[in-house]
Order: structure tokens, then C-alpha cells, then sequence
């Protein structure tokens, strides 16, 4: 290679090296990564301009399953209240409080009793999760199951217009019981080591007779899905 041509190429190198760098000297007065700049570069080399790599970052947030912008990710995770599907929503304002309570504490003394054979261990710590973070809720429209662990937080709400069969099996000598609720679209509640579980399945089965028959009062306001 001639001396002329060696310092024309020298020239366009450098050209290009100025070039580069006037086109990365701005990226990097804004804030974010030198990363980004050279990702931001690259997409104005290529004719894409801002609102390419606008979507590129984009769609690299949703395939790491960010939280989009004013969003936050603790928003998005955060227990929301569990409905039965295709339920309509009922008023539940004024209701009445019939029976409130835990678990039978019967049961929670049982399994710890049992507990001391480690075969009975998983059952204890059950019982001893339905005893502390478990609570049953009886009104005179509705029944709710909420679970307040640390590690799940829910509450089950189902309007006794919804609930299509109640079912019942006595435990600790019939101090206590299970009981299985089934609603109308299909949905299974199970309340385990319910206290006056025949009293309970009795009144649930009256109320929903009497909502049904007392016409406009107990039927929904809206066609909205789930529980209010």
C-alpha cells in the first residue's frame, strides 16, 4: 500500500472514530448504563431512531416480566381477594353477623397431642396452621374463609344465593367437624374443624331459602363478576 493510500485510510478511520464518538458523547451526559448507550447507538446507526429503541426496551421489560412504568411489582403480586368464577355481585352493606371463629381449638389440641409421632408431625403443623391464621366468618348473607400466613393471604367470600350443597362430617366425638360447601358454577369451600358445623350447615341452608324467596333484596345489583 502506497504512502497516499495509507494516509487517506488513516483519514476515513478517523472520520468514522469522530463520528462514533459525537453520536456516543450524548448518550452518556443522560443517565442509565454505558450499556444502554451502546445499545441506544447502535439503533441509530441502524436508522431505527428513539422510538425503535423505546420498543426494544419495552419488550425486553415484559419478557423479564417487569412491572410497566408508575406500576409497581409489589402492586401487581399483592393477594387480592379469591371469587368464585361467574358469581354475580351481591350487597353485602348492613349484613349481620351470625358466628364468627377459628377452628375447633379441640382439634388443635388432638393433633398436638398426636405430634409427638413423627408420623403425625405434617397433621400437627396443619392444625397448627388452621388454628393460628385461619378464621371462618357466618353473616346473614354470605360465609368467608380468610388465611392470613405469611406465606398465603386470601379471603373467600361466598353469597348463600350462590351455594348449591352443603355437606357435613362430624369430628371429635361431634364437638367439631368438616364441612364441604358446593356453589352453583361448580367451586368447592372446605371449612375443616368447624365449630357448630350442624348448627352452621343448617342456617346457611335457611338463609339461602329466604334470600331466594325475598325476591329483589337478594338478588344481585349488577351483572359484574365476582364478590363485592
Amino acid at each position: 500500500m502506497s504512502t497516499g493510500s495509507l494516509a487517506s485510510h488513516t483519514a476515513s478511520c478517523s472520520l468514522r472514530s469522530q463520528q462514533h464518538r459525537s453520536a456516543f458523547r450524548p448518550c452518556l451526559k443522560a443517565p442509565g448504563s454505558s450499556r444502554r448507550c451502546r445499545i441506544q447507538v447502535k439503533a441509530e446507526e441502524g436508522g431505527k431512531g428513539d422510538d425503535a429503541f423505546e420498543q426494544r426496551l419495552a419488550t425486553l421489560k415484559a419478557a423479564k416480566k417487569q412491572a410497566p412504568y408508575g406500576k409497581s411489582r409489589r402492586e401487581e403480586e399483592s393477594p387480592s381477594e379469591v371469587k368464585p368464577k361467574g358469581a354475580p355481585a351481591y350487597d353485602f352493606r348492613d349484613e349481620t353477623l351470625y358466628w364468627e371463629g377459628p377452628p375447633h381449638r379441640g382439634d388443635l389440641a388432638i393433633n398436638i397431642a398426636l405430634g409427638t409421632t413423627l408420623l403425625w408431625l405434617p397433621l400437627t403443623f396443619a392444625a397448627l396452621g388452621r388454628g393460628i391464621f385461619v378464621n371462618y366468618r357466618f353473616t346473614d348473607r354470605r360465609l368467608s374463609v380468610s388465611t392470613t400466613a405469611p406465606w398465603k393471604t386470601e379471603s373467600l367470600d361466598a353469597a348463600y344465593q350462590e351455594i348449591k350443597d352443603v355437606k357435613t362430617v362430624g369430628r371429635g366425638l361431634g364437638f367439631w367437624g368438616d364441612m364441604v360447601v358446593t356453589l352453583r358454577n361448580g367451586d368447592k369451600i372446605e371449612l375443616r374443624s368447624l365449630p357448630k358445623f350442624l348448627e352452621l350447615r343448617d342456617y346457611i341452608l335457611k338463609r339461602r331459602e329466604e334470600l331466594k324467596a325475598e325476591g329483589s333484596s337478594g338478588q344481585p345489583k349488577s351483572a359484574a363478576k365476582g364478590f363485592a
